[in-house]
């Protein structure tokens, strides 16, 4: 890579959908999330039309090796200078090349320092991989959120074996339950067939939350449309598993997943509360693992919130975390004073 890096702000929609392929082409070579590829960032970005986007580009020679997608919104007297995709992703980060990796953050740094329109740098959901905590900038990093995962065996079997008695016994009850309904049906979505996922992702979902009063984020339309726009290339893209439960030709379960790098995340899922007693989440969750074990992938995220349907898969929590101040007078000035102690 050259030592020369050149940095440049993006402002407009068009300018980050010429460079969607470059920016493809970095996340390939990051260890980011599916939170961070064009294929959703883009699709936000048409969903909720946000105003005041500061993207940060950073390229050496014609390669792109680093990209911070910001953007500015106002709240109260402040002008914040915050990472896009808030509210329907888990992790937010910069995209940054391993290889001088602080030279790039610096160069980042640098031209969000000269922007004169903001007043407070807000990062929140930032995951424990993120490269801003491998900088000095780690003593600004203050807890925000938890997530929960767990690490992935090599076979079905070991995967049974991690499980509590209590959880494999309601395992084997739903499968029970449900041959004696005439048996099963996990399906994947296909190009096809995604349009009438999504629709039974969002129908179940509000049946789920609406046993407790509630919506349910779905119930957003500009949600729905976001998901709407992003599934097609994020299913293209290999990333994308939409999972769906028949039993008797009732679609009773539905599970939305991304697939990156060795990690799944289980992102959004919904159940219908007519068959609840053939509990077909359980069922649909344990055959999501499976696929994944079989794909070679470690780690099963189930992201935020604490649901206590994830202390039954005997998930750890793992903390996000958040770095915040008032413009960038108290951010190192130089390379060598971003490189941890």
């Amino acid at each position: 890579m050259s030592t020369e890096l050149n940095t440049r702000v993006l402002t407009q929609p068009p300018e980050l959908r010429d460079i969607a392929l470059d920016w493809s082409d970095l996340c390939d070579r990051c260890p980011v999330t599916p939170f961070q590829r064009p294929e959703w960032v883009l699709s936000w970005i048409e969903a909720f039309s946000p105003q005041n986007l500061r993207v940060v580009e950073v390229r050496s020679e014609d390669t792109l090796v680093g990209l911070a997608p910001l953007l500015i919104y106002p709240r109260g007297r402040e002008r914040v200078l915050a990472f896009m995709g808030g509210g329907v992703s888990d992790y937010l980060d910069l995209l940054v090349d391993r290889q001088k990796e602080h030279d790039i953050v610096f160069a980042i740094l640098e031209a969000v320092r000269q922007l004169d329109d903001w007043t407070t740098l807000d990062l929140t959901d930032l995951p424990s991989s993120s490269v801003l905590h491998r900088t000095s900038l780690t003593r600004l990093v203050t807890p925000h959120d938890n997530c929960s995962a767990l690490l992935l065996p090599k076979t079905k079997k070991e995967l049974l074996q991690r499980l509590s008695k209590r959880q494999r016994a309601n395992l084997r009850n739903a499968r029970s339950r449900i041959r004696r309904e005439g048996g099963g049906l996990v399906e994947l979505a296909t190009a096809d067939t995604l349009p009438e996922f999504l629709d039974d992702l969002f129908r179940l979902h509000a049946s789920r939350w609406s046993l407790s009063g509630q919506a349910g984020v779905l119930a957003d339309e500009n949600v729905k449309e976001f998901h709407h726009q992003s599934a097609p290339g994020l299913l293209a893209r290999g990333l994308l598993r939409l999972y769906r439960l028949r039993v008797a030709q009732h679609v009773v379960a539905v599970i939305y997943t991304l697939f990156a790098h060795t990690t799944v995340c289980c992102y959004l899922q919904g159940y219908d509360p007519e068959f609840a007693h053939l509990s077909p989440g359980t069922h649909l969750m344990f055959s999501v693992m499976e696929d994944a074990i079989r794909s070679g992938m470690s780690k099963f995220d189930l992201l935020r919130g604490q649901e206590a349907y994830k202390r039954h898969w005997r998930a750890e929590i793992e903390a996000t975390h958040r770095i915040q101040l008032a413009r960038l007078d108290t951010v190192p000035a130089a390379p060598e004073e971003l490189i941890a102690a």
